[in-house]
């Protein structure tokens, strides 16, 4: 299983949410979880931080083209991760390939690239998982959800402000999709 965590990168700096960020991380490692994320900052680099501690498999797919311009022009780090994809497909391009090489995405806070990698993960049906009281986007996504699904429309969204919870039901509702296509 590959859980991507997205979220706030340059306004990514709540301790509070950090913390959260860092135990989703842990939790992940924990369960032997691939962590993909976007090669930035912020949240998701705080989960990258956790499972990378644990020596988990940490994924990222940077907008740039090369290790240099990762570094110097978006100002990202390399230390944290077991293997970074440079896309060279900039931002917001690169966000496709995040959500696309995952079976479930975590979203903490986030503005537009959030929004952005949310809307793929919604339109490619994958498990999706909220962090609650987190800022950003995630305070609003309810409200997106019902503006655009369809009726009778299965989302998989789990919508919950424990991080070690979060990870653990996104696991469960993965292990039953998984059932349900093997029937």
């Amino acid at each position: 299983m590959k859980i991507a965590v997205c979220g706030s990168a340059a306004k990514g700096n709540d301790e509070e949410v950090l913390k959260k960020a860092f135990e989703i991380g842990k939790e992940i490692a924990k369960n032997k979880i691939t962590l993909v994320t976007g090669a930035t900052v912020g949240y998701s680099l705080m989960a990258a931080k956790a499972a990378f501690s644990e020596q988990c498999e940490v994924i990222g797919f940077s907008p740039a083209k090369n290790e240099k311009e990762h570094k110097e022009k978006y100002g990202f780090k390399t230390e944290y991760f077991t293997k970074i994809d440079y896309t060279n497909a900039g931002i917001p391009r690169r966000n496709y390939d995040i959500i696309e090489h995952s079976d479930a995405v975590i979203f903490i806070g986030g503005q537009i690239g959030t929004l952005n990698e949310f809307t793929i993960a919604f339109r490619l049906d994958k498990i999706m998982g909220i962090l609650q009281d987190s800022g950003g986007i995630t305070e609003i996504i309810g409200k997106i959800v019902e503006i655009c699904s369809k009726d009778n429309e299965d989302k998989s969204i789990i919508y919950i402000d424990d991080g070690k919870e979060l990870v653990n039901k996104m696991i469960e509702k993965y292990d039953n999709k998984q059932k349900e296509l093997k029937r």
